[in-house]
């Protein structure tokens, strides 16, 4: 019986730990609401809605997503404001976000559920579906007057950004090209200067008629007089005299004597190495040497330089002639250098012109600019406007359309009084366009529903396949109504055997006979859009006395 009771008492306790795990699961899920809230359900066309999107009981530690950018697909978004916040002081606050909605066709249409995250977990809106009306217009009240003739205006002068690009490049390539020039020019300078051991020999008359002994300057006397030395060793034997510590310097003279590179007594070296280490005392310990030896080591300095001139080896004639080689082939090296350096700017300022081009402009215009578009030509070329077949069609198209021969069906043909049809490209080109004209011995009706039905088949027959077919009412600017099939198939070019995606558009009259006009051109192809679109609305019928 105990057991019994215990067991209840455990079972009670745990079924009281999972409720209130439970009410905590609860708690912690249902803390947080999303919801939104609008002022309207429906609108006429181009009117906005506000939608707003309220998130409530948040804390300064949660983090919040709202949605962005064109996620209220089918309406389109035309603002979206900044996040406010609603009672900030209170521990636990209301955030809000209003965006601008709007929708430009009549309709039923809904809005998808909007994803809203809190600390990375996923909330949902309700859907909102929105009605879209027409603007009704009372022409009874409202008059129509006909439309204006467009009235030229001249452009104002701007430069195009592609301009500021290509400027902004050449600049810094000529920036780049005066530093290069410049750095040629200061060594051309240097090769044109005195050789070393004249300008030593002037320098050291300059330091005698300078007063620095007269001053009692003997630091500055013995540091330059050290440094006339130096500069000129750096110069004529090529060695970083001017870097080298005293002893570094001596050491890198015996090398050069050892090696044979430099005809020098050793009892010079060393007194040459006197002479240095007097200036190091003088420069970095504060030693006053005297005058009288000053001038000693003024002599001593030109008698080291005149020895050092003429131990230097002589160049041979054969090593004359190897070093006229070398300075030909050195030539060359640096004409070829700067062939390259030229075709490597060349190609940056073309790479940053044509980024420049496809920044502003797009890879489109880039390409239609540069590799050219045949469909852009015809659309900008000049048009012709002519009547076709009797009573005659007006049409405007890229290019004059030529007769050509229309196979009818033996059951069609008895009662066909004439047939006509003109053509301009093929169906493998960018743009075939054709009319086709039938005129029958009796009148009768034509079905333009029935001949929209067929003409899903007689794509077939031409080779087409993956054929989408719509259809839609149609009417000139004159008046005549009609029925017009659009949509897109493939069809497999003869020469390649590869795939060629087509938009088709086809528009059939039954005035007095039966009339087409089919256009077809490359999907994907703006210009082809364009010029379809043109050719259509410049269908006109007239009569005979017209």
């Amino acid at each position: 019986m105990s057991r019994k009771r215990l067991f209840t008492i455990d079972s009670l306790k745990s079924k009281s730990v999972m409720i209130l795990m439970l009410l905590l699961v609860c708690s912690i899920s249902h803390a947080q609401e999303v919801s939104f809230e609008t002022d309207k359900d429906t609108i006429q066309i181009g009117e906005q809605i506000d939608y707003l999107i309220k998130v409530d009981e948040v804390n300064e530690e949660d983090l919040v997503v709202f949605p962005k950018d064109q996620t209220f697909v089918p309406l389109e978004m035309v603002e979206d404001y900044k996040i406010d916040t609603l009672n900030p002081q209170a521990k636990t606050f209301t955030l809000t976000k209003l965006y601008k909605l709007t929708q430009f066709d009549s309709g039923t249409y809904s809005v998808p559920p909007q994803l809203v995250k809190i600390n990375e977990k996923a909330f949902y809106t309700d859907t909102l579906k929105v009605r879209v009306n027409d603007v009704v217009l009372d022409t009874t009240k409202q008059k129509l007057y006909p439309i204006k003739p467009s009235i030229g205006v001249d452009k104002p002068f701007a430069l195009p950004s592609w301009f500021w690009w290509t400027l902004i490049t050449l600049l810094i390539l000529a920036g780049i090209a005066f530093l290069v020039f410049k750095l040629k020019k200061k060594r051309d300078e240097a090769k044109r200067r005195i050789p070393p051991y004249e300008q030593a020999m002037i320098s050291l008359k300059e330091l005698d008629k300078s007063s620095v002994l007269e001053n009692r300057n003997f630091k500055e006397y013995i540091s330059e007089l050290t440094y006339i030395t130096r500069r000129y060793l750096e110069e004529k034997l090529e060695i970083r005299a001017l870097e080298f510590t005293t002893n570094e310097l001596i050491s890198e003279l015996k090398f050069k004597k050892e090696k044979k590179k430099l005809a020098l007594k050793e009892d010079l070296i060393l007194e040459y190495e006197k002479i240095l280490k007097r200036a190091d005392l003088a420069k970095f310990a504060n030693s006053r040497p005297d005058l009288i030896t000053l001038k000693s080591d003024r002599k001593q300095i030109e008698k080291f330089l005149k020895q050092v001139q003429s131990s230097i080896p002589q160049i041979t004639e054969e090593e004359k002639k190897k070093d006229e080689a070398f300075q030909k082939a050195l030539a060359k090296k640096r004409k070829k250098q700067k062939w390259i350096v030229g075709i490597v700017l060349g190609l940056i300022l073309i790479i940053v012109t044509v980024s420049a081009v496809v920044a502003t402009k797009g890879y489109e215009y880039l390409r239609d600019t540069v590799v050219g578009n045949p469909s852009k030509e015809l659309l900008e070329g000049d048009w012709v406007t002519s009547d076709y077949g009797v009573p005659p069609i007006s049409m405007t198209t890229p290019d004059v359309l030529v007769r050509g021969e229309l196979d009818l069906p033996e059951e069609i043909l008895e009662n066909v009084a004439n047939k006509e049809t003109y053509s301009f490209g093929t169906l493998y080109q960018n743009l075939y366009v054709t009319l086709n004209k039938v005129r029958f011995k009796d009148s009768q009706d034509i079905d333009l529903d029935v001949i929209v039905d067929r003409i899903y088949s007689n794509l077939e027959e031409r080779g087409a396949y993956n054929i989408i077919t719509k259809s839609e009412d149609f009417e000139t600017l004159g008046g005549v109504k009609g029925k017009k099939v659009f949509g897109s198939f493939s069809i497999e070019n003869p020469i390649t055997k590869k795939d060629i995606k087509k938009e088709y558009k086809i528009v059939n009259f039954g005035r007095g006979g039966f009339q087409q006009v089919i256009i077809f051109y490359d999907r994907d192809d703006e210009f082809g859009e364009k010029i379809s679109n043109r050719i259509l609305n410049a269908v006109e019928f007239k009569n005979l006395g017209q």
